[in-house]
């Protein structure tokens, strides 16, 4: 089976302005749907929210030109040529491999996590919040999650350690001892500020300590890992792929690693840091924050491996699902059920995606890949 074309088209911005803590200013999200289309009818989907419009369409050339011909089955092959042996990921690479991955699977009638060899048919869930700026937003929010299922809960708050502080009392003595509780200040500290928050964080029995301070800073987290008994997360702001990771483990700078599926290379990448991380015995928690097929892309990996509890997904619900018919959900128990259409899972909805289209991204006549 070979790919015929290449095509991505813009879509409408969520109408929702995003942001992660106080400091930044609100956001709206760019989405690009990516095809690659196989000589079978079948189409591999990846709806990316990391990636430029001007970024996609400068690569569409490049793109068009290592895919159309090749067999989708040798994504190793181009996964390797498109991020310089994975050396130099982009978003648009990790883009192609999960819809690569996609088209794979739909081509055999699987789903791309029994294809990777199915560790598990469900993951734990946990609902990731936006920034708020009044305490009692987060308050309501994590009573409103329990309510929809969850047993889990990750604050993005204001990144400043005071008032950390203050909301992460608040939401544990709101829901008491019927969640597990995590806090990601997105790299907000410096040491002082994280050893307090930390500190504070173990006597709420918080479940990890996600991005305390800048990954670049790994003497920081050295420390910061040995001194504290709660789980310290990071790594996820490392941008240069699979051959970055190794110092964090070697080092114990974490006691988990992060990783953005859709900038680090995608499933293929994110399967490989996984094996890496389970042979030093610790866990790889995936960042799952993103689009429906982006949350997909990650949750296949989770249920193909062992080494990783939870699966994040963006709260309030819904607010990342633009165009899909099918979408993850925590059931009752607190869980996402394994998904069973095949490739990624969760299919497209042609008629939405119509409503929510601004126009077919092309190749620009100023392109920097143009010829190549």
């Amino acid at each position: 089976m070979k790919i015929i074309d290449v095509r991505a088209t813009q879509l409408k911005s969520p109408d929702y302005e995003f942001k992660w803590k106080e400091e930044w200013e609100g956001r709206r999200i760019g989405l690009i749907l990516l095809r690659i289309i196989g000589e079978d009818g079948n189409e591999g989907h990846c709806i990316t929210w990391l990636v430029g419009n001007g970024q996609m369409e400068d690569s569409l050339p490049r793109l068009k030109q290592v895919l159309i011909g090749r067999d989708p089955h040798d994504v190793e092959a181009i996964s390797y040529e498109l991020s310089d042996s994975l050396a130099a990921p982009t978003g648009v690479s990790s883009a192609v491999d999960i819809a690569l991955w996609d088209l794979i699977g739909k081509h055999h009638e699987t789903p791309v996590y029994k294809l990777l060899g199915a560790a598990r048919h469900k993951v734990r869930a946990y609902a990731s919040t936006v920034y708020y700026p009044e305490v009692q937003d987060y308050v309501d929010l994590a009573l409103q999650c329990r309510d929809e299922g969850f047993n889990a809960y990750k604050l993005h708050a204001f990144g400043v350690p005071d008032k950390d502080i203050e909301v992460c009392r608040a939401v544990r003595e709101a829901v008491g001892d019927t969640m597990d509780l995590m806090l990601d200040p997105v790299n907000s500290y410096d040491r002082q500020g994280a050893f307090k928050v930390g500190r504070v964080l173990e006597e709420l029995d918080f479940y990890w300590f996600e991005a305390p301070i800048p990954d670049t800073d790994i003497d920081g987290l050295v420390d910061l890992t040995r001194s504290l008994d709660i789980q310290v997360a990071g790594a996820e702001s490392v941008m240069g792929g699979l051959k970055f990771l190794p110092q964090y483990v070697t080092r114990h700078a974490v006691d988990q690693v992060r990783g953005i599926g859709d900038f680090v290379g995608g499933i293929s990448a994110m399967k490989k840091s996984a094996a890496m991380c389970e042979a030093f015995g610790i866990n790889y928690e995936p960042h799952s924050y993103g689009s429906t097929l982006i949350q997909a892309a990650h949750f296949n990996v989770m249920l193909a491996i062992h080494n990783c509890d939870l699966v994040e997904l963006p709260v309030p619900t819904g607010i990342l699902d633009q165009g899909m018919k099918d979408t993850l959900r925590v059931n009752s128990e607190g869980f996402v059920d394994a998904p069973t259409k095949p490739g990624l899972g969760y299919e497209i909805d042609e008629d939405e995606i119509d409503k929510i289209t601004v126009r077919e991204l092309q190749v620009g006549e100023f392109s920097t890949h143009a010829g190549h």
